[in-house]
């Protein structure tokens, strides 16, 4: 006995128990229900006014662990969930998220009993090209869940809750893009070539042109000239978003009328920049002399970039491309072009692009392109002979039908043509 004052000790592992002895003892569930997606990825081909959609198909598989089981009710429903992190009013959840229920299927006509084992369920929809991809924003998330349920007679429901990731992927035309720009009032232009969509991994190149670096004075014979300092680029992503209100806060939204009356919300983001400052050619021996570049640009690895994209409710999500290049003005005799001055004269070239961010379409197609032709787009067959008259009489028989090799077969004359001839004894 240990003495007064003192306290006994026990190692932990006889007071409590292991935290992983909760895991790794497997729960039973008298009713278990999940699903199996049967369809190729689920990807929108195309702008969202053009696009066909995509196809979802899979099973519900229903398992039942003991006896008979009767079963109330069971149905599985496609929704769109759509969070909203600035919305109209900030303390409703109503305001903050709204579901848009897109499909339903009810499995069972009435109540129906069950036996032991695993029961399918086929179930397939075609996704409106119309509808946004599966998005996670600044200012919103967009969500497609699968939520089934089965309501047991003697036990509570069973529920089930799937997420489904939908991509856009925009085909690139064959062609670059082609931009011109002028920047007055001095004589330059910048012919750029870019890409005519980029993807969130990897690596593009802009191709620029600059002309009319160079104007000359031929009565002092000298010229002055726009020398490239630095180029530097930053590619920015523009979310923009209109929080609705609910139909408790309809009336503080405004007299505005239809699907986009809220607040307006837009926030700004850079997800790649870059600066160079040599890697150019330059020539002002030219008429009006010429500078040319090219340089990579790319998204950040970790920016987690957001497609393009626009949806109904006002939601969306555009890509700009800004280029600043840094021009020095020189002056130089025509007869010695590289004992240059610097004027003291400088300026900021700056352009915009558009860019469109998309998925990559892989070696995937639309599913309207993977279906077999239809009747309708089955050519007539089989096609008509030109210039063939029916034929009138018997047909004769096999026997006397003349053989083809004497019909082709060219009838010889006995007469010389001119020519010598071999013969072979």
């Amino acid at each position: 006995m240990p003495g007064p004052g003192k306290r006994l000790s026990f190692p932990n592992n006889l007071l409590h128990s292991p935290k992983s002895s909760a895991k790794s003892i497997p729960q039973y569930h008298p009713i278990e229900l999940r699903t199996e997606i049967e369809s190729p990825p689920l990807v929108f081909y195309g702008a969202s006014e053009s696009s066909t959609g995509a196809l979802l198909s899979g099973q519900l598989k229903l398992t039942i662990n003991e006896g008979f089981t009767p079963i109330e009710t069971m149905d599985l429903k496609l929704v769109l969930e759509v969070t909203r992190k600035e919305p109209f009013h900030s303390r409703c959840a109503e305001c903050t998220h709204q579901t848009t229920e897109l499909t339903k299927w009810n499995f069972l006509a009435g109540p129906a009993t069950m036996k032991k084992g695993q029961h399918n369920f086929p179930f397939s929809f075609l996704l409106p090209g119309h509808l946004p991809a599966t998005m996670k924003g600044s200012l919103v998330t967009i969500n497609y869940v699968l939520q089934g349920k089965v309501v047991p007679k003697n036990s509570e429901p069973v529920k089930l809750s799937e997420t489904l990731i939908i991509k856009r992927a925009i085909q690139p035309a064959d062609s670059p893009r082609r931009s011109i720009r002028i920047f007055p009032p001095t004589n330059l232009t910048a012919n750029c070539e870019l890409p005519p969509v980029i993807h969130p991994i990897g690596e593009t190149t802009v191709s620029m042109r600059m002309d009319g670096v160079v104007k000359r004075n031929t009565e002092s014979k000298t010229q002055t000239q726009w020398k490239l300092k630095r180029v530097t680029w930053h590619l920015d992503e523009i979310q923009k978003q209109i929080s609705p209100a609910c139909p408790k806060h309809a009336a503080k939204a405004g007299a505005v009328d239809g699907a986009k009356k809220g607040t307006a919300h837009q926030d700004t983001r850079t997800i790649g920049s870059d600066e160079i400052k040599t890697g150019w050619k330059a020539d002002y021996s030219s008429a009006d002399g010429s500078i040319e570049l090219e340089f990579p640009f790319s998204i950040k690895s970790d920016s987690n970039p957001v497609c393009d994209m626009k949806s109904e409710d006002g939601t969306e999500v555009t890509h700009n491309l800004i280029i600043e290049m840094i021009v020095a003005e020189e002056f130089a005799p025509i007869s010695k072009v590289t004992q240059v001055t610097p004027t003291g004269a400088a300026r900021v070239l700056r352009m915009h692009f558009n860019i469109i961010v998309t998925e990559r379409t892989g070696m995937g197609i639309s599913w309207d392109e993977e279906q077999p032709p239809l009747y309708e787009n089955v050519p007539a067959s089989p096609p008509a002979y030109g210039g063939s008259e029916p034929f009138v009489g018997d047909i004769p028989d096999y026997e006397d039908l003349e053989p083809l090799d004497a019909v082709n077969t060219p009838p010889q004359s006995s007469h010389g043509n001119g020519e010598g001839s071999s013969r072979s004894h």
